[in-house]
């Protein structure tokens, strides 16, 4: 497994998308700074008070958004690539297991997630604490908004990777990474409007509600510990299904 770890590495840090997705992550981020601070200054400019704002609240938001979605497309892009160039069968053909193909490309996938988001809070943070600095208290137990922000960022990918390599089509996988999410979160709400309880809602469940807690400004403490426990499920459950479906899925 060691060998088909090390090529894909390879290919990883040869893909011109890798490096595309990151500089857009980073780039939303930036906007996203750049915008606040504007609506901040033209705020003040005419008389009104500036929202308090700090470096560790601009990088606490830094991977919310539309960063998931960058991850759904990474996702697809990165699994499905053997199957669509044709050559997942001859790695097979050399001995390999589905099992070890399966982890090999979901380990490697996830170390480049993984850098992407280390690479974005990096720049929000340095950007964050050139504009607005840390002077506004920090109330969060950070590092529970740390594990809580990991765990979201394992389980959307283990879920965007399971979609994606069973699809075996980039750009089917591509639209259900990124439809899949919001059509969820439409039927939950829809729940939501049809039981009426407000002690009780279906889309809290989901992740986008679960990882949102660990991203926005105002963390509700009381859903820390549901939060990290259900994006754990989230991480393992995708993670079981897409190794059990791929095992006996044909190959093409």
């Amino acid at each position: 497994m060691g060998k088909l770890i090390k090529f894909e590495f390879r290919k990883l840090f040869k893909s011109k998308y890798f490096y595309i997705i990151g500089a857009i992550a980073i780039a939303f981020v930036l906007i996203s700074g750049i915008t606040t601070k504007a609506i901040n200054d033209a705020v003040v400019a005419n008389g009104g008070e500036a929202t308090p704002y700090s470096a560790y609240l601009f990088t606490k938001s830094a991977l919310s958004g539309t960063f998931t979605m960058l991850i759904g497309i990474f996702a697809a892009l990165f699994a499905t690539e053997d199957q669509t160039c044709g050559t997942l069968k001859n790695i097979v053909a050399k001995g390999y297991s589905r099992t070890k193909l399966y982890f090999s490309k979901y380990i490697v996938s996830l170390v480049g997630v993984l850098i992407i988001s280390s690479l974005t809070i990096a720049v929000s943070y340095g950007y964050g604490n050139s504009i607005w600095s840390n002077s506004l208290e920090i109330t969060d137990n950070v590092a529970l908004i740390v594990i809580g922000q990991l765990l979201g960022l394992l389980a959307y990918h283990s879920v965007f990777f399971a979609i994606s390599y069973t699809s075996g089509k980039v750009g089917a996988a591509i639209a259900l990474n990124i439809i899949g999410p919001l059509g969820v979160s439409l039927i939950l709400g829809m729940g939501d409007a049809f039981i009426k309880n407000d002690n009780f809602k279906l889309s809290s469940f989901w992740l986008d509600s679960l990882f949102s807690n660990f991203t926005s400004s105002i963390t509700d403490t009381k859903l820390i510990g549901v939060g990290i426990a259900l994006l754990i499920v989230y991480f393992a459950v995708a993670i079981l299904v897409g190794l059990l479906i791929n095992r006996r899925k044909e190959i093409r």
